[in-house]
């Protein structure tokens, strides 16, 4: 999911070869994202405090979430803890969403509840299951295939534009991430977390508002995807080596290296993932 750009810290300023260290590199998660808003403050993420911005395009996940009630409502903040819920694995796929459960679980009345769930299935995270009702998604074999394919033309057309588009401040805060993914190999939650907003700086970095419309639907559905345990740390690794080429590419401006780099990424995933889909049928 975007997280809402009132929410990203802001993007340190130095030189082309100043690096964070120490407890400033953990803050690098996130800053790509600050630097994009404020060149694009007219158009892409100059949100007011709907979250819309002047083009009339969202780009925030809150977009969803403002639709789960109205002024007062609490249902956008029951969205948010749900969401969470489902991205944290707290409600696996193929959990079934009650809403007396989760209003006793979040200490919430039932209709923000009812609200969110409202949303959480527009979003495509709830759906129905015959005789069972709603339950959170959970994706079939063809249905990965199809987000790993979506997901590889997306973001090697961000990786490539970010090539050409991103500024330096950007590239310095890409490059920090790296060397802070460096630090976290061993912590599979900061890590899973971390390498969402990796992608996510890349998104921004294109600056291409439809760009970035896409590929917030397409972060929703891939909280779908269940953690990959200990196939998953064995790549993180190769990952993180993959991650460094795709930053590369970046930083040498070079759009065919970058959309390749990232290509690669995908592919390499989207095979763990195979393999991890086959071991547990």
């Amino acid at each position: 999911m975007i997280d809402n750009p009132k929410d990203i810290p802001a993007l340190r300023r130095g030189s082309k070869h100043t690096r964070t260290s120490g407890t400033r590199v953990a803050e690098a998660v996130g800053r790509p994202l600050r630097d994009a808003r404020r060149v694009h403050s007219a158009n892409i993420l100059g949100a007011d405090k709907s979250g819309a911005n002047n083009s009339g395009v969202k780009v925030s996940g809150k977009e969803t979430a403002n639709a789960a009630g109205g002024k007062g409502s609490r249902g956008p903040k029951a969205y948010q803890l749900l969401r969470e819920a489902i991205a944290t694995c707290r409600l696996k796929p193929g959990d079934r969403v009650l809403e007396s459960e989760l209003a006793t679980m979040f200490h919430m009345s039932r209709t923000p509840i009812r609200e969110a769930i409202a949303a959480l299935e527009a979003d495509g995270l709830v759906s129905v299951d015959g005789a069972r009702g709603r339950i959170v998604t959970k994706l079939d074999y063809q249905s990965t295939m199809e987000l790993y394919a979506v997901r590889e033309v997306l973001e090697s057309t961000a990786a490539g534009l970010a090539a050409r588009n991103a500024s330096e401040m950007e590239i310095i805060a890409l490059r920090d991430m790296v060397e802070l993914e460096a630090q976290i190999l061993e912590d599979s939650g900061r890590l899973a977390e971390h390498n969402r907003r990796f992608h996510e700086a890349i998104y921004y970095c294109s600056h291409n508002r439809y760009i970035l419309k896409m590929l917030e639907y397409l972060q929703t559905a891939m909280i779908l995807l269940q953690p990959m345990g200990r196939m998953g740390r064995d790549r993180d690794e190769t990952a993180l080596r993959e991650h460094r080429a795709i930053v590369d590419a970046i930083e040498t401006r070079d759009p065919a290296a970058s959309e390749a780099a990232i290509r690669n990424h995908v592919r390499r995933a989207q095979q763990a993932r195979i393999k991890l889909l086959l071991q547990n049928g």
